[in-house]
């Protein structure tokens, strides 16, 4: 497998950490097409049998065997047929990409080989562009899903980079996505409106992160060590309605807004404490009417504020 010539299609934040991840694990990077490519001098570099350009080429991509289109999901079917119309014979040619959400019949519908199209996407959050090997793609898991051949090309690559997979059903990308959507990008809302909590409570949103940093690590290692329903504490989990019913006054009287946020997610810990045998049926409708109560009553509120 490392013998193959492999062509990056984009080189954002996902495709500069493939490219190094490939490279520093003895694969061969070919080609790089990126509209920016002249601005990556650096990079050239470190990637001295790269060839660098800001447009796909006929020859680039009839030299290259696995085509790896690290492209914002709007834009892959247009790079794909751009390439499929410039190469003409794709047989025996893998197709790539990085994409969480679609999947690997976009490759097909171009006329790319079924069994050799696959979807590798990193279970991974990217903020810049890589410079180095050995970061973001180690140790990780990475969502895989295509054909038979394609799978074990993704496979492989997985492996050399030291990271493992889980093979997605095409029918079930999206809710995978949502999963890592959940997971990461809604954390970091999840923080943001603790920081809009603690800031009204006195503690600087500067300050946010450094003090509610153990209390987060804590709970991780405890899911780690106990799993998600056996590592829940707190208000809801020992019925404490007094202690919610406050929650709930506080935040309607100084950030009615966020009444929505704290009682969806207030609902859905129900659940987890009903799971964990905390709460029984007589505890969980007590603390859901409540919630309701303010629901409702922030609804009225938005509505009449709308009609004036």
């Amino acid at each position: 497998m490392r013998s193959l010539k492999i062509h990056i299609i984009g080189f954002g934040k996902v495709g500069s950490a493939f490219a190094y991840e490939l490279a520093g694990n003895g694969f061969e990077v070919a080609y790089i097409t990126d509209r920016h490519a002249g601005d990556h001098s650096d990079v050239h570099d470190d990637m001295k049998e790269t060839r660098f350009q800001t447009e796909l080429t006929a020859d680039s991509l009839i030299q290259s065997d696995a085509l790896l289109f690290c492209v914002q999901d709007r834009n892959i079917e247009s790079a794909v047929r751009e390439a499929v119309s410039l190469c003409g014979d794709v047989r025996g040619k893998y197709f790539i990409h990085t994409s969480g959400s679609r999947t690997s019949k976009v490759f097909i519908e171009s006329g790319a080989d079924p069994d050799l199209s696959v979807s590798l996407h990193p279970i991974q959050t990217f903020v810049e562009t890589s410079n180095s090997s050995g970061v973001l793609l180690k140790d990780i898991y990475f969502g895989i899903e295509g054909g038979q051949k394609g799978l074990e090309f993704a496979g492989s690559l997985v492996e050399s980079f030291g990271s493992r997979s889980v093979i997605i059903p095409g029918d079930k990308k999206h809710l995978y996505h949502a999963a890592c959507v959940v997971a990461s990008n809604f954390l970091v809302t999840l923080m943001n409106i603790a920081a809009e909590f603690s800031s009204e409570a006195g503690i600087p949103k500067a300050e946010m992160y450094k003090v509610f940093k153990p209390i987060v690590e804590r709970t991780l290692d405890n899911i780690e060590k106990d799993g998600l329903v056996n590592s829940l504490t707190g208000p809801f989990e020992r019925n404490d309605i007094q202690t919610i019913a406050d929650h709930l006054d506080s935040i309607s009287g100084e950030l009615p807004s966020l009444i929505p946020f704290y009682t969806l997610l207030g609902m859905e810990t129900v659940r987890v404490a009903f799971r964990k045998e905390s709460l029984n049926m007589k505890n969980v409708i007590s603390i859901l009417d409540l919630m309701n109560e303010y629901v409702t009553s922030e609804q009225k509120i938005s509505e009449q504020l709308s009609k004036e």
